[in-house]
């Protein structure tokens, strides 16, 4: 599955100024589908052969046009994967997490588990072509929920990394503006399902 992991991930690679970023942006996600006991930085990085502190950096610093893959990849799947019965399936998943730094953490609901704790929450949109016999499904968007107290204390934010422009949505409104932009990007959905 590798050979054409990579080949499809090679399609992405304009989107990145230097070509040894894009060389690590493959090496994080061949790295997050390999044969590892654990899929963190680490383990993927000694795997590869690449320096442990040379990928922390790609993920903390390195820049690439997100923007730009995301609209390429809802592209690609409206493209050649577009069906008429098609799905859209609006879901949050919430993450545990201790301490107060990772972006969002707080206590708040925590779905999977029916209660509050603390967690990070992502929004996501996801998409089947509902085929019966041999279905295609892949995440067509997933956003960080930034709760209010969040959005509020933009020094924390910014000691996060979390930029000026990035502020509180509800997750129905995440939900909707993840659902038009699919859309300007040449996705149909037949029916919309959420918390599936």
């Amino acid at each position: 599955m590798r050979p054409a992991l990579v080949a499809l991930l090679k399609r992405f690679g304009p989107f990145f100024k230097r070509q040894n970023t894009f060389q690590y942006f493959l090496c994080y996600i061949t790295g997050l589908l390999a044969e590892l006991k654990r899929k963190s930085i680490d383990p993927i990085a000694l795997a590869a052969g690449v320096p442990v502190r040379t990928l922390q950096e790609f993920l903390s610093f390195f820049a690439w046009d997100d923007r730009r893959v995301d609209d390429s990849f809802e592209r690609l799947v409206a493209d050649e994967h577009a069906s008429v019965h098609a799905i859209g399936i609006l879901d949050a998943s919430s993450h545990p997490k201790t301490g107060d730094k990772t972006p969002g953490v707080q206590r708040q609901w925590w779905g999977r588990l029916g209660k509050v704790d603390n967690c990070v929450v992502g929004q996501h949109l996801l998409y089947t072509d509902n085929n019966p016999a041999n279905p295609f499904c892949c995440v067509l968007a997933s956003d960080l929920y930034l709760p209010e107290s969040w959005a509020n204390d933009r020094a924390r934010c910014r000691e996060a990394g979390i930029p000026d422009d990035l502020n509180y949505r509800p997750k129905w409104r995440i939900g909707i503006d993840q659902i038009e932009h699919a859309i300007g990007n040449g996705e149909r959905f037949e029916w919309m399902t959420f918390d599936a």
